[in-house]
């Protein structure tokens, strides 16, 4: 969702390809991904003016409040913001070793 937003910001579209590329995963994950993202209000899929095999990602309207289209992840954000640094670090570090035993595993 970073990358779709950045993008935007920067006044260029993004397509589900360009996502693959940049997360490093295959275009299918990144289907199911952005599938959900859908489906959640976060994302809009716009024709392709230079390719009309494909769509542009764009981002949900940036006035709306996140709270309302997703509340899972705002809970979600107030639980981190709860972390003491230290306790944040321990958890980025679990979940990059989470990460790398998946990737692992599917490789």
């Amino acid at each position: 969702m970073r990358y779709i937003l950045e993008r935007s910001d920067e006044g260029e579209a993004v397509t589900p390809t360009e996502i693959a590329q940049h997360l490093n995963v295959s275009t299918a994950s990144v289907t199911g991904m952005l599938d959900r993202l859908h489906s959640g209000g976060l994302i809009a899929f716009e024709s392709n003016p230079r390719d009309r095999r494909s769509k542009l990602v764009v981002p949900f309207d940036r006035d709306t409040d996140l709270s309302d289209v997703d509340p899972l992840t705002a809970a979600i954000r107030g639980f981190a913001a709860e972390l003491s640094e230290r306790e944040a670090a321990h958890v980025a570090e679990f979940l990059t070793r989470v990460r790398e035993a998946v990737d692992n595993e599917c490789a």
